[in-house]
């Protein structure tokens, strides 16, 4: 489907007042970061701010998406990973997001904890994801916008390629799965990116050592 021109420009606004988020936390801290100076960054009114982002959180949560889609498209579309290839290539670029934006996923952490399971996301427009890739061939159609879909699409295709047992519940996998993904980087904050890759991994082992337990 095309998307019209104030289509186009929504998302660039967007995009800009989250540009100079993630511009402004490599140096202040997000509580202190004032709506005002990201409207100023981004060459927007206040009003128009509050049209985008009803709260400051709501830009995390466009982040998230984001972001879900990026790694969707890099890791299935592109580089046609599948199953536990896939989930190791997602761990191991999440970790170069801990190494090099320690504050961005600590906020996300501390965001998510807190608001558990009300956080409301509005959907992503076609618009939203061609702005944000333009260089991705038909990234409009991935429709995987949190961290739970893409982690179900890849258990999914470990279940069906054996690497995983035939009666795993897919949920369960997820939430260990999530536990991963969120503790390490709380305990290894700040750390080189050697050290929480190699927790990453360690923890995948005992991840794909414990769901395949019953089943080798």
């Amino acid at each position: 489907m095309a998307v019209n021109k104030r289509e186009i420009k929504t998302a660039q606004n967007k995009q800009a007042i989250l540009n100079s988020l993630l511009i402004r936390m490599d140096s202040e801290a997000f509580d202190a970061i004032k709506i005002s100076a990201l409207c100023a960054d981004a060459k927007l009114s206040q009003a128009s701010f509050y049209n985008y982002f009803p709260q400051k959180t709501d830009i995390l949560i466009y982040y998230i998406q984001l972001w879900a889609v990026k790694m969707h498209w890099q890791i299935t579309l592109h580089r046609q990973l599948t199953g536990l290839s896939a989930i190791e290539a997602l761990f191991n670029s999440t970790a170069k997001i801990c190494a090099t934006q320690p504050q961005l996923m600590a906020e996300i952490i501390s965001y998510q904890a807190k608001a558990g399971r009300n956080i409301q996301m509005r959907p992503l427009t076609d618009a939203d994801k061609l702005v944000a890739y333009p260089d991705y061939k038909a990234v409009e159609t991935v429709n995987i916008e949190n961290l739970s879909a893409l982690l179900s699409v890849n258990i999914e295709q470990a279940v069906r390629s054996n690497e995983l047992p035939p009666s795993s519940d897919t949920n369960s996998l997820i939430v260990s799965l999530c536990a991963i993904f969120f503790t390490v980087p709380i305990m290894f904050n700040q750390r080189p990116l050697i050290e929480i890759e190699e927790a990453y991994q360690q923890q995948l082992s005992l991840f794909r050592h414990g769901a395949n337990s019953k089943f080798s």
